[in-house]
């Protein structure tokens, strides 16, 4: 029997495309996977409900495919994004990096992005680099003595009217939406082999990239203590 918590199940609306897969493991490799031609596209409010009554049924077909409900699951939209790069000074007393100087500085770069652009949500935040003291790294360096620490970060966003759009029609087919992501992003962990978007989408979700800070999710059965220590400044 398939263990619940293990299994995931992922939406990926890209063009006219609506991809539906099932994952029973951790894993990246498809249990089952379908894919729909829409009859309509996400933007046209006209006919949302056309477009959930179809995705409705889709899910219905697909839940008798697997033997398993639908009741959460990850989307990937290739909505138009908005990315805007910061670059952070820090600003704290220390003599050594620690983590929480990252965390505080992410923290108040992600408030500042959010009252500027109210009407985005924040899906993606990557850190490009790190500069000490005027030399590059692409990886955290802990602990190291620093007189000058500068991060520059990135934040992919989109429209939150895409947000209450894709929330709103998981919700009238009784699905829970767990995290969105950005097709244009996730497009770039996609193996040549790959089925369906999906697949990329459940990579970033899993942390393919480490140098994206991972947003609070509810549902993340372990946190590392960046994850941990983001949140809590959050």
């Amino acid at each position: 029997m398939t263990n619940k918590d293990s299994q995931s199940f992922y939406f990926a609306i890209v063009g006219h495309d609506l991809h539906i897969n099932y994952f029973s493991s951790e894993d990246n490799n498809l249990d089952h996977q379908k894919k729909y031609l829409m009859p309509d596209n996400l933007y046209n409010n006209l006919n949302l409900t056309i477009l959930t009554k179809f995705i409705l049924e889709k899910v219905k077909d697909f839940e008798k495919d697997v033997g398993s409900l639908i009741e959460k699951v990850n989307i990937i939209t290739d909505a138009k994004y908005d990315q805007f790069s910061l670059s952070l000074k820090n600003k704290y007393n220390s003599n050594q990096i620690k983590k929480a100087d990252v965390v505080r500085l992410i923290s108040d770069a992600k408030q500042l992005i959010i009252r500027n652009n109210r009407n985005h949500l924040i899906l993606h935040i990557l850190i490009d680099k790190y500069v000490i003291d005027g030399k590059e790294y692409f990886e955290f360096q802990e602990n190291l003595g620093f007189k000058e620490f500068i991060i520059d970060v990135s934040f992919i966003t989109v429209q939150n009217s895409i947000v209450k759009t894709l929330n709103k029609i998981l919700k009238d087919c009784n699905i829970e939406v767990k995290k969105i992501i950005s097709h244009q992003y996730s497009s770039r962990f996609a193996g040549k082999s790959d089925l369906s978007p999906c697949i990329a989408g459940k990579k970033v979700v899993d942390g393919v990239n480490p140098s994206e800070v991972m947003m609070h999710n509810p549902y993340t059965k372990k946190q590392g203590l960046f994850e941990k220590m983001f949140n809590f400044f959050s």
